[in-house]
């Protein structure tokens, strides 16, 4: 529907890169459907579209993390959007959490998830997660994705 597309372009979103590690491959996408359900139990949501490979293998491992990407990480927000899933994380550096989370270089922060709950809701997937544990790395502002392009988030109104 052309009129919900429009209206979510106006809707200014972080940028997070989902990510989870199985047998020894990590898989990752760009994603700005993400939100937090819950502070008790701590949940969040992400919806993945349902064919993708990076939904595929966070179904299979059941765990998941969410990258929050800072100001001046467009360049990976687009590797994670547009390169051939095999390149990837080639591309960028990163190190595996508990042998299963990957976090990306110089992101933001980091929410370690346990699946707890899948809705299939039209071509996506609504995964959500339990949060296991969290990493703040940096103070530095998220980077924020509206109207096809990418903003800091500015200085802050009074």
């Amino acid at each position: 529907m052309d009129c919900l597309r429009d209206f979510m372009r106006r809707t200014p979103q972080c940028v997070t890169v989902v990510a989870t590690y199985v047998d020894g491959v990590p898989h990752g996408m760009t994603v700005s459907s993400f939100t937090s359900v819950s502070l008790e139990p701590p949940l969040v949501v992400v919806a993945l579209q349902r064919d993708t490979r990076t939904c595929q293998a966070i179904l299979q491992s059941g765990r998941f993390s969410v990258n929050l990407l800072g100001e001046g990480q467009e360049a990976v927000s687009d590797i994670f959007a547009y390169a051939e899933h095999s390149r990837r994380f080639s591309q960028v550096g990163y190190t595996v959490k508990d042998g299963v989370y990957p976090v990306l270089d110089g992101v933001v922060a980091a929410l370690f998830c346990r699946t707890v709950d899948i809705y299939g809701v039209g071509d996506h997937k609504l995964i959500v997660g339990e949060v296991a544990g969290c990493e703040i790395y940096s103070d530095e502002l998220p980077l924020i994705y509206l109207q096809r392009r990418y903003y800091g988030v500015g200085a802050p109104k009074s």
